[in-house]
Order: C-alpha cells, then sequence, then structure tokens
C-alpha cells in the first residue's frame, strides 16, 4: 500500500508539472493549441517511448503496473525455454515436445492474464485522476459560458441530434465494417466525434448572432443535446466492456447537466488551472501508456481529423436547413461554433480510452482530431468572416 501511494504521488506530479510546463513554453512561442499539443508532447516524453526506453522498469511501476506479475511473467518464460532445451538434450521425441509446448502455452497464457488484470488494477490511479480532471474542465467551461443558454428546444434537439449523429454515425460504421473494430469500439469512437462544444470564442459568438438573433445560445443547446447523445453512446459502449463500474469512470458525464444548471460565473484561478494544468494533463494521461509510433495509423487518424471538424459542421447545416427558414449561407455561418469541440472530443477519449473501451490507435486518432481542431480555428475565423463580408455585399 505504501509503495502504491508513492508512486500514484509520483505519477499524478509528474502528469501535471510536465505538461504545463511543455504547454507554457508552447504558449511563450506562440504556438496555437498549446494547451492540447503540450499535453500530447509531454506524454510522449512520460509515455513508453521515451521514458519507458530510458528507465523500463521505473516507468512501468509508475504509469503501467503490474511489475512484479511482469517478473513472474519473464520468470515463467525462462523457465519454460530452459525445460524445451533439457528435453531436447535427453531426446525427447517431438509429439513430447509438442506436448509440453502447449501445456506450457496454457501456462503463460494465465500468467499473461493474470498480469493484464494487475495492471488494470494498478492504473486506477490514473482512472480517478483523468475523472477529476475532466470534472474540473467541465465544471469551468460550464460556468464561463458567456451566452445564456436560452433558445427554441425543438431546433436546439432537432440540431443537436444532427450534429452528434452525422460524425459520431460515420466514423462508427467506417470503424466496424472497414477497420473491423469491435462493436463497442466503433460506438466509442463515434461518442468521440459526437460529443459537443459547450462554451465558445468571442468570434464564434459573433458570428452566430450576426447570422441570426440568439444564434450563440442556440448553438450552445444544440453542443449541449450533442453531448448528450455522445454521452448516451459512450455509456453503451463502457457498458459492455466493464459493466456497472462504467458508471464510475464516466462519472463526468452524468455531471455536465448539472453543471448547465450552474449560474454563470467567470472564476480567474479555475479557468487558468483549466487552460493551462489540466487540458494538458488529461492530453498527457490519455498519451502516457500510448507508442506512438506503433499505434500509429494512418488512415484512421486521417478519416478522425476531416470528421472531427467537417461532420460536425456538416450534421448542423443539415439540421437548420431541415427545419427550414434559413438559407444556406446562414446555415454555414451559425453552425460553425459546433466545430470547437477538441476540448470536449479529448475529454471523452481519455475517459473511454481509461476504462479499457477505445483501443491506442483510435485513441490517439481522437487526439489529433482535437489538435486539428484547434489549429484551424484562424482558418474558420477568417472563413466566418468572408462569408458575411459576402453576404452583406450581394445585399448591397
Amino acid at each position: 500500500m505504501k509503495e502504491l501511494v508513492i508512486n500514484s504521488t509520483a505519477q499524478h506530479t509528474m502528469l501535471l508539472l510536465v505538461p504545463l510546463i511543455v504547454a507554457a513554453l508552447l504558449r511563450v512561442c506562440k504556438i496555437r493549441g498549446s494547451s492540447i499539443i503540450g499535453g500530447v508532447f509531454a506524454g510522449i516524453l512520460l509515455g513508453p517511448a521515451i521514458f519507458g526506453s530510458l528507465a523500463p522498469t521505473y516507468w512501468e511501476g509508475v504509469f503501467q503496473g503490474g511489475t512484479f506479475e511482469h517478473q513472474l511473467v519473464d520468470k515463467l518464460e525462462q523457465q519454460q525455454k530452459d525445460d524445451i532445451n533439457s528435453a531436447k538434450k535427453i531426446g525427447a521425441s517431438e509429439v513430447i515436445i509438442m506436448q509440453l509446448r502447449a501445456s506450457q502455452q496454457y501456462e503463460l497464457d494465465q500468467k499473461i492474464a493474470t498480469w493484464k488484470t494487475a495492471q488494470w488494477k494498478d492504473q486506477r490511479t490514473l482512472r480517478n485522476y483523468v475523472l477529476l480532471l475532466v470534472l474540473i474542465v467541465l465544471l469551468s467551461g460550464s460556468m464561463r459560458r458567456t451566452v445564456d443558454a436560452k433558445s427554441n428546444t425543438a431546433t436546439s434537439l432537432t440540431v443537436g441530434v444532427w450534429a452528434a449523429l452525422i460524425p459520431g454515425g460515420i466514423i462508427a460504421v467506417t470503424s466496424h465494417y472497414w477497420w473491423e473494430t469491435n462493436i463497442a469500439q466503433s460506438i466509442a469512437i463515434g461518442a468521440c466525434l459526437g460529443a459537443g462544444p459547450w462554451t465558445f470564442t468571442r468570434w464564434e459568438q459573433e458570428a452566430a448572432n450576426d447570422s441570426e438573433v440568439g444564434g450563440a445560445a442556440l448553438m450552445v443547446r444544440c453542443g449541449w443535446v450533442a453531448w448528450i447523445i455522445a454521452s448516451i453512446a459512450a455509456f453503451y459502449s463502457a457498458w459492455t466492456v466493464q459493466g456497472s463500474m462504467s458508471l464510475v469512470w464516466l462519472l463526468p458525464l452524468l455531471f455536465l447537466p448539472i453543471c448547465w444548471a450552474m449560474p454563470k460565473r467567470n472564476v480567474l484561478w479555475l479557468r487558468w488551472f483549466t487552460d493551462y494544468a489540466a487540458i494538458p494533463s488529461i492530453a498527457a494521461t490519455a498519451m502516457v501508456l500510448i507508442h506512438p509510433l506503433e499505434s500509429l495509423s494512418f488512415w484512421p487518424i486521417v478519416l478522425v481529423v476531416l470528421i472531427s471538424s467537417d461532420g460536425r459542421w456538416l450534421g448542423g447545416m443539415i439540421g437548420l436547413l431541415i427545419l427550414g427558414g434559413r438559407t444556406s449561407v446562414n446555415a454555414m455561418r451559425i453552425s460553425m461554433p459546433l466545430v470547437d469541440a477538441g476540448a470536449s472530443q479529448l475529454c471523452m477519449a481519455a475517459m473511454l480510452f481509461g476504462v479499457g473501451v477505445l483501443s491506442q490507435e483510435l485513441t490517439l486518432a481522437a487526439i489529433f482530431g482535437a489538435i486539428f481542431i484547434e489549429l484551424t480555428a484562424p482558418t474558420r475565423r477568417k472563413f466566418a468572416t468572408s462569408i458575411k463580408e459576402e453576404t452583406l455585399f450581394n445585399r448591397d
């Protein structure tokens, strides 16, 4: 127990300070998306690719867990090799050796299963850490919202559902039928891309309000609906893998609707901690168990990156145009804030990876998608401005 406390303290300290420092350096260099990108870089530094290569035993004890059980597996493998060599030396027949190998493989599989179970138990400190940080991020985003979310309920439901189902459905179907992932993983990656934003930047609010009166408030409500739809999908995918424990590990999904009922308030220290520490630390915690080169998969990353932004935007436009009463240009401009879901996608991916539902490849793709959303914000802003200018010119 004492060793577990020491390891978890070292774990949380490194996962908080290293991402904070890296993100601060990137922010000084004026690199956009420094919070998420800094967290990813820090996770790579603390992960198996670098820290795990330089100090594998210590890294395993602090982050991966199951160190003692791993030693037993290594000892058993060496003993089995010695037994095979001894059998060959005494002239045992091929049939005997094959039987011995089959018996050894069964015993080794049992030991490896025990090792994986020990890893899962030891990683509960990582899951608890992510859970706490995501709660803080959701609370901060909900309290500092700059628009009052009052709008037509039917419109919010329709647009929010489409904004979640289009990107989430496309990636889930593609994942299952093209990459042959199981149903739980396919739904989980769909939940990541379906999660909607809960707070917007000033220019996004202006773009939505310029399109129609109360546009920003409408998009906030749509983002909330999209988050709820994605949360239902996330719970279902986790339930099929972890059963009732999914209610514990995905607690922030239940907490966010409570945050929406809280009064609007901009708490400076909470905002600072969220932007400078919590978001980088969430990204680092998701990356600390992932080997970026071994988990790098080209097509999942490309498709997730594209759908993360365009899929949400397309879903929002479809929902608005189906209801009628809006031009295509207005629908394009007012639904643009729905793309600003990088933090939502990161939080959802970190939680689902932590509970063992999302694979390393798909988690890495979801994180790349969140980074892409952050990096393309200036492009979206220029596009929103150009649409406004073109609309004004046509009116004149």
